[in-house]
């Protein structure tokens, strides 16, 4: 039986992972976590990058560094808001849904 390769690893994902790659903008630490905002690259010159936080219990990278890193993706419901249609001026209420992203790590 032969050993997997870097690759090989690298293209193997699980449900709900992704890899994500990109900039460290900012790094906090907050009780046993670390959150980490990081910007991914555009898809193209004329579309913005999106902003990610990833939470793990390590520091991912330096401030300015490009890092990749594999994450669970989850999240969840937000408070509900209320919205008024500046247009018709109906009321809607909204609940936003917020995506998390976690580090795995050995």
């Amino acid at each position: 039986m032969s050993t997997p390769n870097v690759a090989e690893v690298k293209n193997q994902s699980r449900v709900n992972q992704a890899v994500l790659a990109g900039r460290v903008n900012a790094v906090r630490k907050s009780d046993d976590a670390v959150f980490t905002e990081v910007t991914l690259p555009a898809p193209d010159q004329y579309s913005a990058p999106a902003t990610v936080e990833i939470r793990s219990r390590k520091r991912l990278g330096q401030i300015g560094e490009t890092i990749e890193v594999s994450v669970v993706c989850g999240g969840y419901r937000g408070k509900s808001f209320q919205y008024v249609d500046k247009d018709t001026g109906e009321r809607f209420t909204r609940r936003p849904v917020v995506n998390s992203y976690v580090a795995v790590e050995d």
